[in-house]
């Protein structure tokens, strides 16, 4: 069973995280709007927050989930959420414009998903956005928002 719902599992990878740099290659490969979040990220806390019933949000870290993401030079990243014994891998490009942050993610479906995210010195961030989760483990997602605390490996 699927805590996430793999198609929106975008931003909570995030959540998790950055564009494509689509037109921002300076020639080198590398993505300057996303030089910030290149390497190897943990969550610290992955809140999760029920649209219907806002006093559902639980905090899946708390819960002994793992949230990890990798962020390339060029914008690839991976991200890999570990929950309920279950991993669900992530891979796509990021693109940064001010201070929104978007996951084109490219596997293990297409989507697009939006965050806005806020950096606490070079080596933490969080990320917010929209998501699907079953809070209640029964196969149907709902509406949610994600808050990711990321920290950096």
């Amino acid at each position: 069973m699927r805590a996430f719902r793999t198609s929106n599992f975008s931003l909570a990878m995030a959540l998790a995280l950055l564009l494509a740099g689509c037109g921002k290659d300076n020639g080198t490969g590398v993505d300057a709007s996303v030089a910030p979040f290149v390497g190897d990220w943990d969550a610290q806390a992955l809140i999760i927050t029920s649209i219907a019933n806002p006093d559902v949000a639980p905090d899946l870290v708390e819960l002994g989930a793992t949230f990890t993401l990798n962020v390339q030079p060029s914008g690839q990243y991976t991200a890999i959420l570990i929950y309920l014994g279950q991993a669900q891998t992530e891979i796509g490009t990021v693109s940064v414009t001010g201070s929104t942050l978007t996951l084109q993610r490219t596997f293990p479906t297409a989507e697009t998903t939006p965050g806005t995210f806020q950096f606490f010195g070079e080596d933490r961030f969080t990320l917010d956005g929209g998501t699907e989760f079953d809070f209640n483990l029964d196969g149907s997602p709902e509406a949610a928002t994600a808050h990711f605390d990321m920290v950096r490996q």
